[in-house]
């Protein structure tokens, strides 16, 4: 990507200006939703275009772009297709220098729609104007105050705190709701795209821009089909070299493909191709929401690992001999302890319902002497042959808990915990574990996952 072309998308994510064609004030309507969001993050320079009004939410209003004194960077266009080209022609003589169209109708619905994008996408392209969609619903960008995903609006909005992942996904909603759940989940966003229909920016474009961002560590992305494969395998192959790719592949069964086809109007591919694909490039796959925030959490927060040795600390033996067979499943090995570790775990546990061997079992004895996780913890994460750690506990120890975010202050390796879910009790628990940015997890099955995930990804970046 030339130094041009970013210049031009980091205007995209940081415009210094927006019009809102199609805002309004009406209770309960998309225009004010979007105009009310804009005030709300603190974006300065609001142009709302209403071809009546004057005043929209104590901002001025023009009746169309073209009315507007100052320079517009970014317009955001709300309005029926019919309208579209219209209005992109008046964008196009104001000389702005981004659209985010959220009108849907165009070639996901009707060959006629299909035929009037082709024109949109000739006009802005002769422009150099970017277009995001149509059929988007828009950006975040925290740094920039700047949110468009209707969901979160409706929600009560976004942080406004910056972080180093970065989103692009052939779905609105996918990105709306993934912003909701991980903000819940204390991970901050850098930048999120909807790519609509992809008429002109698309995918490939959001990827290699992300890949040669310096605030973005972190990638994911949803897809259901792209135009130049080839293209993206080699970006993705050069960019997982530095940095972790997350993508979950929509449109990999028959029937799947179909409703990308009608979604988005894109051509989902073979799931063979795809899938090796991923593995030759280093991506990291997912296939479902779950497993996409489970692995952003890690992702995010852990270190990567040296090698797929886990240790296991659990206090409820019953379940460790399940969370060794979840582990080798994924693709993990259980760890042979040394000697010295076997020693040092036989001093602090006690004599009588623990075990030392791995999985290590604390034993109920953590009810009444909670620091037992943490020393544990600390005594594996001490020997040569332990590559990551995976801890099981139960929400009726929260001094437990306490005592795993005390020792993960210490530690250097990746580690990863699963809580068991008992309504009503769990979710303390799961907040605190998650402000100290410790991926937990309802259960030791989903956490094996992601640490089989994170290795295969460390193992690429070894090999690459």
């Amino acid at each position: 990507m030339n130094s041009t072309t970013i210049s031009e998308l980091d205007r995209l994510f940081h415009p210094k200006s927006a019009a809102i064609i199609g805002a309004s004030g009406r209770a309960g309507s998309f225009g004010r939703l979007f105009l009310q969001g804009f005030i709300k993050m603190g974006f300065n320079n609001i142009y709302p275009v209403h071809p009546r009004e004057k005043e929209l939410l104590g901002l001025k209003a023009y009746s169309s772009v073209k009315e507007i004194p100052a320079e517009v960077d970014m317009v955001i266009i709300l309005t029926p297709p019919g309208e579209a080209l219209r209005i992109i022609q008046e964008c196009v003589e104001k000389r702005v220098n981004s659209i985010i169209l959220f009108t849907a109708g165009f070639k996901e619905k009707s060959e006629e729609g299909g035929q009037l994008e082709e024109t949109i996408g000739k006009l802005v392209k002769e422009a150099n104007i970017k277009l995001v969609g149509p059929n988007t619903n828009g950006l975040y960008c925290p740094s920039a105050k700047l949110l468009t995903l209707p969901g979160s609006l409706s929600a009560g909005g976004l942080p406004a705190e910056s972080g180093a992942l970065s989103v692009f996904a052939q779905s609105g909603s996918f990105n709306d709701y993934l912003c909701q759940v991980l903000t819940g989940k204390n991970i901050r966003f850098n930048k999120v795209v909807s790519c609509g229909n992809e008429r002109d920016l698309g995918a490939v474009d959001f990827l290699e821009y992300f890949g040669v961002d310096n605030e973005t560590q972190v990638i994911a992305g949803y897809l259901e089909g792209i135009k130049d494969g080839r293209k993206f395998y080699q970006l993705a192959r050069q960019i997982t070299k530095k940095k972790p790719v997350v993508i979950w592949k929509g449109g990999l069964t028959e029937t799947g493909a179909k409703a990308a086809l009608a979604h988005t109007g894109a051509l989902a591919g073979s799931r063979q191709v795809w899938e090796t694909m991923f593995k030759q490039a280093g991506v990291t796959s997912v296939s479902s929401f779950e497993e996409m925030t489970d692995c952003l959490l890690a992702f995010s927060w852990l270190p990567l690992p040296q090698g797929k040795r886990v240790g296991i600390v659990s206090g409820m033996g019953g379940t460790n001999v399940g969370t060794a067979d979840n582990c080798i499943i994924a693709g993990l090995e259980i760890a042979k302890f040394s000697q010295n570790t076997l020693n040092r775990l036989a001093q602090v546990l006690p004599a009588y319902g623990t075990a030392v061997l791995n999985p290590v079992d604390v034993g109920v004895g953590m009810l009444l002497t909670p620091q037992l996780y943490g020393e544990t913890i600390k005594i594996l994460a001490d020997d040569e042959n332990v590559d990551i750690l995976l801890t099981v506990t139960a929400p009726d120890s929260p001094l437990s808990i306490q005592s795993i975010a005390d020792a993960v202050k210490i530690i250097n390796k990746p580690l990863v915990t699963a809580v068991f879910d008992v309504t009503g009790l769990v979710e303390p628990q799961f907040k605190y574990l998650l402000e100290q940015h410790i991926p937990v997890y309802h259960e030791a099955k989903r956490a094996a996952f992601v640490l089989a995930k994170l290795c295969n990804y460390a193992e690429y970046r070894i090999q690459n």
